[in-house]
């Protein structure tokens, strides 16, 4: 694959794809705001994305398709505060893109707890193209890196790394290599 040019690209962070997030992220601020109870604040979720997102970053950019990679993991990130159309992705930044981000996203994403949707999403991770797992792993990086006290998430991040074998072996051995070093030193 062949890498974009980071100026002229859609997938530029400062370009078409922060305006998108912007968007997003403050449509789902409005849903929260109308809630007659409080939630975590969108802007909290949206630190912690990018925080995530710079472990994610690092991780997939020794791949030739890193900028696509990262654009993906920052819209599988965002779904998580809400579904966003696949629509709109395609329109926004192309088929390929959404194809991947679809692929990488989950329905546990957004309704976690559900065992049923736990189990479906790991099968659906299971048969996920390698450039959609490699985005996943690289997400599990970061919310490990970001977030190592949440040892109670670390079996299940360890399900979902075992369930993602086609994308690369060797990160998916780093990154459960890196999760059991976690929860070995959770208390």
């Amino acid at each position: 694959m062949k890498k974009v040019d980071a100026g002229s690209s859609p997938l530029n962070p400062h370009g078409p794809l922060q305006r998108f997030c912007d968007t997003h992220y403050a449509a789902q601020q409005q849903e929260l705001d109308d809630l007659p109870f409080d939630m975590v604040s969108i802007d909290s979720l949206r630190e912690g994305h990018a925080a995530i997102l710079v472990y994610a970053s690092e991780v997939v950019a020794e791949y030739e398709n890193a900028d696509l990679l990262t654009a993906v993991a920052t819209l599988v990130l965002l779904n998580s505060t809400g579904p966003t159309e696949q629509d709109a992705i395609v329109e926004a930044f192309g088929n390929e893109v959404a194809a991947l981000v679809a692929a990488a996203t989950t329905p546990f994403d957004y309704n976690c707890g559900d065992a049923i949707l736990w189990e479906s999403s790991l099968k659906q991770l299971a048969a996920a193209p390698p450039d959609a797992q490699r985005v996943r792993l690289a997400l599990l990086i970061g919310q490990v890196e970001h977030s190592p006290e949440a040892t109670v998430h670390i079996p299940f991040w360890h399900r979902e790394a075992e369930a993602m074998y086609h994308g690369d072996p060797t990160l998916q051995r780093r990154v459960i290599n890196r999760l059991e070093s976690a929860w070995a030193k959770a208390p």
